[in-house]
Parts: C-alpha cells; structure tokens; sequence
C-alpha cells in the first residue's frame, strides 16, 4: 500500500516538474520575445533596400549616421552671373533627418516599408533677395532647358501657333507662352486652349511697346492689364515677365519687381523673326545648348519646323524641356533625391 502511494507521489511530482519546466521555458521565451521587441527592431522593417529587422535599436541610429551623406545636398545661393549680368536661381539643400527617421523605424511593424525623413536646407541668398535682376538662365548644375515663345502677332500667325502647339504636344513637351495682352484680348480661346494644355502662360506687356520710352506708372499698367485679361480667360495669374523687344532698361525690371513679377530673358535666341530658315533657326540653339538655357522663339511660319529639329536635337543631347517653373524651382536636390528612394522602393 505505501508503496503504491509513493507511486502515485512521484507520478505527480514529475508531472508537476514537467509543468514547472515547460511553464518556466515558456516564461522565458515571452521574456525574449518582450526583450527583443523593446532592444531590436521588428523583422524585414526595411527602408529602401536596407533592411533593419533584428538590428538593436541603439544601432539604428549610428546606421543613420553612417549614411546621412548620401542625403545630403549643400544649398546653392542665388548670384549674379559675371557673363550676363543676369540672376542665377538659387537651390535648396536637402539632408536627412536622423532622429525622426529612426523613430520611424524603431515604431515600424514587422514587414513595414519605412520612408527617410528629409529636411530642406534653405541657402542665405534667394531669387527674392536681388530684386529686379531679370534671369536669363536656370541654375548651371541642372541639365534642363525651356522654351520660351513669345506671342504678339495674330491672324495667319494663330496657324503657325497651333502647329508648334501639335508638334509640342506629339512630343509630350510644356512649353512657355508669354502673351502681348492685345492679342490674349482678342483670341481668348486660343490662349486658354494653351494652358488647357498644361504649358506655362507669362506676361509680354499690353500693347507690344517699347517700355523704355514708357513712365514706371504706364509699365505698370501694361503688366498689370494684361495679367487681368489673362486670368479672366484661365483663372491663372502670370507671375513672370518679359519685356517686349528684349529691353533691358533697368526702370522696366524694377517695376515690373514691384508688381510682383519675376523677370525672364533668354540665353539663346533662335532669331526667328528674322526668317533665316528651319535649319538655321534650330542650330543657333543646338550649337550652343547648355544647362538652365531659356530658349526664344516665335510663332513665325519657318519656326515649326525649326521647333521639330530643335526638340531631336535638344533630346540627343540628354537635357530635359521643362517649364519655368521647373527650370527655378528650387528643390532640384529634393526631387532627385525623392527620385531615387522610388527607384530603390520599386527594387525592393
């Protein structure tokens, strides 16, 4: 009888022994586990192509810190270039913000797909800070150019504009149209067939004058009433200028600053007005395409064609057509940088 008993006591005792071991690895385990998601990073938490899952999380950050250089883009001032005396727009620079960054990171369920945090680095000197400075080019480090079309003249000529809108068009380029008042008055289904098709409107004065000959209030009003007459049409209110006939008389700029406007030339003129021929017309440009051009032409009957050879060429030679907008914008590191995060997002 006693030992049956003592039977059935060890029976309980290893069955509770066998409860104590597995409830203690169990314990243990749960204690890991919690451990691990305090100290480690949750698994395949990855940013691009880095992946972070397991890694401690004291060690996020000195990764961080390891590749912060590959974010970083120093500003670029604006300054007045020595060869034309006009403005070169300035640049913003980027960096990457480690603190938020790894905070994003640390906090990240397992299988997330983190985004870098970056932070813009505002330069010392803007567009802004050098007033009525007109700006003849964009910034030299971009590989990027503009077409700037300046349109005055009417009847037959509307033909040669809706050509050059076509061939624009078929090769998924904006263009830049800067419009004399008097004729956007006079043709407003044609200038809002324009920005319908996404390309930038600019002001080119009211009644194609000579300004230098002009007072500072009559200037004025022919910024300002072509402005009116062209965001009655498109509800878009220009915001760049270029004086008609080149002028650069430094009382044109100055008010035309103090109407709220940036002033925009050109660096290469295809002296189209002149009727030299398509050919002719096309290597003025691509003879001497450089990074930020702001190209001038017009809507004469030569300069289609010419326009079909510049944009092959222009293409030939790897730079982007963009719009003014493009062409100043001052995140151009930003953007870049933002384009290679997608490319490593879709690699991943």
């Amino acid at each position: 009888m006693s030992v049956y008993i003592k039977s059935i006591t060890l029976k309980k005792l290893m069955t509770t022994l066998l409860l104590l071991t597995t409830s203690f690895s169990l314990f243990i385990f749960i204690i890991y586990q919690i451990h691990s998601s305090i100290t480690t990073v949750n698994s395949n938490v990855t940013m691009g192509t880095i992946n972070f899952g397991g890694i401690k999380k004291e060690e996020v950050e000195k990764y961080l810190h390891s590749i912060a250089h590959e974010f970083y883009n120093e500003p670029q001032n604006a300054y007045i270039d020595l060869e034309t005396k006009g403005l070169i727009p300035h640049l913003n620079g980027t960096t990457l913000n480690i603190e938020e960054t790894k905070n994003k990171i640390v906090k990240a369920k397992k299988g997330q797909l983190v985004m870098p945090v970056i932070d813009i680095i505002k330069p010392e000197k803007t567009i802004y800070d050098f007033g009525n400075i007109p700006i003849y080019r964009g910034h030299p480090i971009k590989k990027q150019v503009a077409l700037v079309i300046n349109v005055s003249w009417g009847n037959q000529f509307n033909d040669y504009l809706r050509e050059m809108l076509n061939i624009l068009e078929e090769n998924e380029v904006k263009g830049n149209f800067f419009l004399v008042g008097k004729w956007a008055e006079k043709y407003p289904d044609l200038v809002l067939e324009i920005y319908q098709k996404g390309h930038q409107l600019g002001n080119h004065g009211y009644s194609d004058p000579y300004m230098s000959k002009l007072t500072p209030e009559a200037i004025s009003g022919e910024i300002q009433k072509t402005n009116q007459i062209i965001f009655d049409i498109t509800k878009y209110r220009p915001k760049y200028f270029s004086p008609p006939y080149g002028e650069k008389e430094e009382k044109i700029f100055t008010q035309s600053f103090r109407d709220n406007m940036i002033n925009v030339l050109w660096s290469l003129d295809t002296i189209d007005w002149m009727r030299p021929g398509p050919e002719k017309i096309a290597q003025r440009v691509l003879r001497k395409l450089h990074n930020g051009a702001i190209i001038l032409m017009h809507n004469t009957e030569q300069t289609p064609e010419g326009l079909k050879i510049i944009l092959r060429g222009i293409k030939e030679q790897g730079y982007e057509i963009v719009t003014i907008d493009e062409l100043l914008c001052p995140d151009f590191f930003a953007k870049k940088l933002q384009k290679k995060i997608d490319i490593d997002f879709l690699q991943k």
